[in-house]
């Protein structure tokens, strides 16, 4: 979840920090209050020269986010956050939220807020750029910010057709802020299995490397007859999507070309897969009609011996049982023994954040961009205010305080709306979070590191990819929606079927469907946003085993 300067320098006054701990209770919120306020100044003080003055008088801009869930109320009292980020830069925040369609209204008025933040492919974004209700980005860091360094993988990537770019990403992952050997891709792609039941049977992860090998072992448990809490141990729940995964489907064609994986032959391979595993009572029915959430509900209740999908979480079943643990297995490869290349979660954001052409407060707003883009105030905006919440540990790692420890055993939610936990995230950038993320503090959490390490190192760089994303209002959007819904009705029937040559004709029958609902023009679509991509990233090849 794929993500998103490399010094990390900001000080503070270790005096200041011992009084914190060791005052009283009404005394420690004074106290944590005022070290906010010097952190944040410190901050500032530290982006401007020696003969700059910057302007921290109080203003107040209003900000729009596409996101009707989004409620978030500045509060400088009690959000050390917003506290931290008003005293450091004299900017307080009037947020307005509600969905895509009332920006729009606000784009027909011709009048918007200070700022607004937007799905990076919502149709809005291009309308924005292109209207002249938001100015450059660019143009204002040139005038106001020259020292802000915007990495120039995000000026490539958000670059409008008149060259400029008008927004700055959250959730970006910048290959100039990657460290080689050090960060990683996450992705939701893996294979699990409860090692309780594997150490039971005789079952190894390693088992789990080949098909055949995978079928042994649901078998042994399917034969098993095991039962958890009164629940009939379910041998699977396995999807098409992980494992085109695991045996290696590409999207793109060997000459270069987007390509469809559902048309691939690691596509059929899977279907093939899983319609073995229905017909041998190894999967079962459900699992192609139960939400995730409903999946989880078995997951939690224990009655799932091995799965896919790193969405699907156990948390309540350790916590009801820490001998039941899932880890890593497999995974498995495919005949023809590709080599892995996970999907990563998205690596080219996912809000993007405008300033308005109308607005009084462009200089500000730049400037607060600048304070807001650093790594250490990504840290601070997830995890609270650096000396109050967290400090660095000896190996660069995030350490909680004994305080923001404390605060969160007491209350939980009483200590996310104290420290402004990831409620002012538009800026935020991943990369820096994950790097520095705290050491495993239990082991459950030791658990869940050793998993995403082991599934990370199959992750690769698939930004060109992203490109070929439908956006929404379009023609091909409206295919893309056709299509979608004829494939979900035809994976049922595939998997469901009665034999493999069943499932091998009603494959075959597929593209021919698709084609009268438009899919060449959906092809032709994505194609071209992968070629200009592609050409953006200065690559001839997006797909690591055609490189």
């Amino acid at each position: 979840m794929r993500k998103m300067s490399k010094s990390m320098t900001l000080m503070l006054i270790m005096a200041l920090f011992a009084t914190l701990l060791a005052a009283c209770s009404g005394e420690k919120e004074n106290s944590g209050n005022n070290k906010v306020a010097n952190a944040g100044n410190e901050q500032q003080e530290g982006n401007k020269t020696e003969d700059e003055k910057v302007d921290n008088t109080p203003v107040k801009i209003k900000w729009f986010v596409a996101a009707d869930w989004y409620t978030k109320q500045w509060d400088v009292e009690n959000v050390l956050v917003d506290k931290m980020v008003t005293d450091a830069t004299g900017v307080t925040v009037e947020f307005i939220s509600g969905n895509e369609e009332k920006l729009s209204a606000m784009i027909a008025s011709g009048s918007i807020p200070d700022v607004v933040t937007v799905w990076n492919i919502a149709p809005q974004r291009k309308v924005l750029e292109k209207s002249g209700l938001v100015v450059p980005l660019d143009e204002l860091i040139a005038k106001y910010t020259p020292d802000f360094k915007v990495p120039q993988s995000i000026q490539d990537w958000y670059r409008n057709e008149d060259g400029h770019f008008y927004g700055l990403p959250n959730f970006f992952y910048a290959k100039e802020q990657m460290q080689e050997g050090v960060d990683t891709l996450a992705t939701h792609v893996d294979m699990v299995a409860r090692k309780d039941i594997m150490d039971q049977l005789g079952i190894k992860p390693e088992d789990f490397n080949t098909k055949q090998g995978t079928i042994d072992a649901l078998k042994k448990v399917k034969d098993a007859g095991i039962k958890y809490n009164g629940f009939n141990m379910v041998p699977a729940y396995l999807d098409h999507y992980n494992l085109m995964q695991f045996f290696g489907a590409s999207p793109e064609s060997k000459d270069g070309n987007w390509q469809d994986t559902i048309r691939t032959p690691e596509s059929l391979e899977a279907f093939k897969f899983l319609n073995q595993l229905y017909r041998e009572g190894l999967l079962p029915q459900d699992s192609l009609t139960l939400t995730d959430e409903q999946k989880v509900e078995k997951v939690s209740a224990g009655s799932v011996f091995a799965k896919s999908g790193s969405l699907l979480k156990w948390d309540a079943l350790y916590a009801n049982d820490n001998n039941a643990v899932y880890v890593p297995v497999g995974p498995m490869k495919g005949d023809a023994g590709n080599e892995w290349n996970f999907t990563p979660s998205p690596l080219s954001g996912w809000m993007l954040s405008l300033i308005g052409s109308q607005s009084k407060y462009q200089e500000r707003i730049v400037r607060l961009f600048e304070y807001l883009s650093t790594d250490e105030m990504s840290l601070n905006i997830f995890y609270g205010p650096k000396g109050v919440a967290w400090d660095y540990d000896e190996d660069g790692r995030v350490k909680y305080t004994e305080q923001r420890i404390n605060d969160f055993a007491a209350d939980a939610d009483a200590a996310k709306r104290k420290y402004g936990n990831d409620t002012f995230g538009w800026l935020l950038n991943w990369v820096p979070i994950k790097r520095t993320s705290p050491a495993p503090l239990n082991d459950f959490d030791k658990l869940v590191a050793q998993h995403d390490q082991y599934f990370e190192q199959f992750a690769y760089d698939d930004l060109a990819f992203e490109a070929t994303t439908v956006q929404g209002g379009t023609t091909e959007a409206g295919i893309e929606a056709k299509i979608k819904d004829y494939r979900a009705k035809m994976t049922a029937k595939i998997i469901l079927a009665k034999s493999e040559a069943e499932v091998e004709t009603l494959f075959q029958e597929m593209p021919a469907q698709e084609d009268k609902l438009g899919y060449q023009q959906l092809f032709d679509y994505k194609n071209k946003a992968f070629q200009e991509a592609k050409t953006k990233l200065g690559i001839k090849f997006a797909w690591p085993s055609n490189q």
